[in-house]
């Protein structure tokens, strides 16, 4: 999507001044850190944090996903959370990292609150933001000479003992601290900071690779239970909508299978509506239209079809409307998606209304349709079944 530049900056303009004046300050991270993916396999690494002081609270606010959704913020005030960071960062190799400044931003990577940080800057940071479909918005970049926790850093033991333990792997590390009820957006940060899996394989990982890898590893790990569950009996329609997005969530009757579809640029003529789809077995190969969505939606319908001890088709189709101005990052589907879940739900008796019912809440209307593979497969095990029961005697 097209980002309206000037338009962002002048909703954080406010913090022009004190942004460009900071070179050595002591400022609270909400704790925030971010890897990124240019120059692979010598990256940028560094942490994100305002040139000031902090409460507890304020700073929280900075980087909290799932603190946004619940308290249903706007991207103006996402920006605004964004925008008085300094992205202080430094080159380094993503494999076997080392030096105080990696010992510092892993530090922060795994505490479970803000904390301060003393940071001396080699220059002052340039004022601008740079914005990503997977990751939050990024601001204020400046190169980083040294920086210093002011205290000791608060770490829940189970988090401490996987970061420890150096002959699990990072899949089954992620797995454990998720169980162990650690938001998914911390993981992420974990994962990012290479502080999980066996010692020989830890390495930084870019950001945006990781918020996909965490949410397809927390995403199979339940989807493989939910396929020993019962399969769904009813057609059930969720909706919801955030930030521009808006959100149709089908349950179907059978076994496990999942789609997404998205469409944008939905005002003109012929918007980009496209799909990914998986069957019961899962999908090897990555979701190439839908991206991280793809990953942050299979998850919270995990969540919800794992509580209920069921398993059923799942279809998302995901509009992504005018209102939605600058990308946030993918958080918001997986959100979002699980805030659906908590709301009243609609029956059908035929997927025919329900999939009216959906298209009669979308602006693309039905133009969507054709799109959908998993409907398609629909329509042909009907036929199927259509005609075995047409041809049972000759059958047998």
């Amino acid at each position: 999507m097209e980002v309206d530049y000037s338009k962002v900056m002048d909703k954080v303009k406010f913090w022009k001044s004190a942004i460009e004046a900071a070179k050595d300050f002591t400022g609270t991270t909400p704790p925030s850190i971010f890897v990124g993916r240019f120059g692979y396999p010598k990256v940028y690494v560094g942490i994100l944090a305002p040139p000031v002081h902090q409460s507890r609270k304020d700073a929280e606010r900075l980087d909290s996903p799932e603190k946004w959704y619940a308290q249903h913020v706007s991207i103006e005030q996402i920006l605004n959370f964004r925008g008085q960071m300094i992205y202080s960062r430094f080159k380094s190799p993503v494999k076997k990292p080392s030096g105080k400044l990696v010992e510092a931003t892993q530090e922060i990577a795994m505490v479970k609150r803000p904390i301060d940080v003393e940071v001396e800057l080699k220059k002052q940071p340039k004022f601008k933001m740079k914005f990503d479909t997977w990751a939050t918005p990024i601001g204020n970049p400046a190169p980083i000479v040294q920086m210093k926790l002011t205290e000791n850093p608060s770490v829940e033991r189970k988090v401490d003992y996987m970061i420890s333990d150096m002959d699990i792997k990072a899949q089954n590390a992620a797995v454990e601290l998720y169980r162990y009820n650690i938001p998914v957006s911390r993981i992420q940060k974990i994962f990012s900071a290479g502080l999980l899996g066996v010692r020989i394989q830890r390495k930084f990982v870019p950001t945006r690779w990781s918020i996909t890898a965490v949410d397809d590893i927390l995403g199979k790990s339940i989807i493989d239970r939910v396929k020993g569950h019962q399969q769904f009996s009813e057609l059930r329609l969720f909706s919801n909508e955030y930030l521009g997005n808006h959100y149709e969530i089908l349950l179907i009757p059978g076994a496990y299978e999942y789609e997404l579809v998205e469409a944008w640029d939905i005002s003109k003529p012929q918007p980009s509506i496209g799909s990914d789809y998986e069957r019961h077995w899962l999908r090897k190969s990555y979701a190439t239209s839908t991206h991280g969505a793809f990953y942050s939606g299979r998850l919270a319908v995990g969540e919800y079809l794992e509580s209920i001890k069921r398993q059923s088709a799942v279809l998302i189709v995901r509009e992504v409307r005018d209102e939605y101005w600058a990308p946030v990052g993918i958080w918001q589907m997986r959100e979002t998606v699980r805030g659906a879940f908590a709301k009243p739900f609609e029956r059908f008796d035929t997927l025919e209304q329900a999939i009216g019912r959906i298209c009669s809440r979308l602006k693309i209307g039905r133009k969507w349709i054709h799109k959908s593979k998993l409907l398609k497969e629909l329509k042909e095990q009907k036929k199927l079944q259509t005609y075995t029961i047409k041809h049972k005697n000759l059958i047998e």
